[in-house]
């Protein structure tokens, strides 16, 4: 009963660090400074971060054992069909390793043109089909 409660409560939040992730995108203006991108990435990690464990604690709840952290919980949920681009789901934790430890322009650049064109999507999609599950 607690996995239950857990996975539940999980993707409420994950419901909430998304709908801040989309809202912040909606309303990024290209001449916005570096300091509103920097904002975005952070919401994208935090995101990600509640994505994989919201993903980890359904899969167990599910009876799914040995998933160790994000890439076996992304791989597992491709594999059932939770997430359809399991690629994107690879890029997304390599893009989150990058972001949280560079400081370099460029790459938050190139990381942010992800997270809008790519992740932001995917993340959303995650949402559409956790809710029936609810």
């Amino acid at each position: 009963m607690g996995e239950e409660v857990r996975w539940r409560q999980r993707f409420q939040n994950y419901q909430k660090a998304l709908g801040q992730l989309v809202s912040a995108l909606s309303q990024y203006d290209e001449h916005a400074e570096s300091l509103i991108k920097e904002g975005i990435l952070q919401r994208f990690e935090f995101t990600h971060e509640l994505a994989w464990k919201v993903l980890k604690d359904y899969l167990e709840y599910e009876g799914h054992q040995g998933i160790t952290g994000s890439r076996s919980a992304s791989r597992l949920a491709f594999s059932l069909g939770l997430v359809s681009d399991g690629q994107v789901w690879m890029d997304m934790i390599e893009s989150r390793n990058r972001t949280v430890h560079t400081y370099d322009e460029r790459v938050l650049e190139q990381e942010f043109a992800k997270v809008q064109q790519a992740y932001a999507p995917a993340l959303s999609e995650l949402a559409i089909r956790m809710l029936p599950l609810l």
